[in-house]
C-alpha cells in the first residue's frame, strides 16, 4: 500500500469513529446502531452487545441517563488486512456530566479506554462496524453505563 492509499484509509476510518462518537455524544446514540454490520459486536470490558438490535437497545436503555458526554479521541492508527476488511486503533477518553449544567466542577474522566474496531466496506459505499472492541484500563467513580448496563437486560 503507497503513502496516498495509506493516508486515504487512515482518513476514511477515522472519520468512521469520529462520526460514530459524535453520534452518540450529540444525537444521544438513536442511531449509533447504523454504523454497525448487521452481525457485528460492540464490546466494553466484559459486556458484549451482538448484532444492531442489542447495540440499539443498548443506547436506547442509556438514552434515559441524564447525563452529556464527550468521548475525545486520540493516537489513532489505521491498518490495511485483507480487503475490504481494515482495522483502526487508538485511545477513548469518555468524560460525562449531569445535563443540567456543564459548570459543576471538574470530574476526571469515567473511563480511558483502548480501542481497536474492525471495519468493512459496504454495497452502500459506507463504511461500517464488523467489531468495535474497547479495553478499559482507567474507570472512574462515575461508572459510565456501558460497564453498567448488562447486554442479557436489554
Amino acid at each position: 500500500m503507497d503513502q496516498s492509499d495509506e493516508l486515504a484509509l487512515w482518513y476514511a476510518l477515522s472519520r468512521l469513529i469520529v462520526d460514530y462518537w459524535a453520534e452518540v455524544d450529540e444525537g444521544g446514540g438513536a442511531r449509533a446502531h447504523e454504523f454497525y454490520l448487521p452481525g457485528a459486536v460492540y464490546v466494553v470490558g466484559d459486556q458484549r452487545f451482538e448484532g444492531r438490535e442489542k447495540i440499539a437497545a443498548f443506547y436506547a436503555r442509556r438514552g434515559h441517563a441524564k447525563v452529556a458526554t464527550r468521548h475525545v479521541l486520540s493516537n489513532l492508527r489505521a491498518f490495511a488486512d485483507a480487503a475490504p476488511h481494515h482495522r483502526i486503533t487508538g485511545l477513548m477518553s469518555l468524560y460525562r456530566a449531569e445535563v443540567k449544567s456543564p459548570y459543576q466542577g471538574a470530574r476526571p474522566p469515567a473511563m480511558i479506554a483502548d480501542f481497536e474496531a474492525s471495519c468493512a466496506w459496504c454495497d452502500d459505499s459506507r463504511w461500517r462496524f464488523r467489531s468495535h472492541v474497547l479495553r478499559p484500563f482507567i474507570i472512574g467513580t462515575d461508572l459510565p453505563a456501558s460497564v453498567s448496563i448488562y447486554p442479557n437486560q436489554l
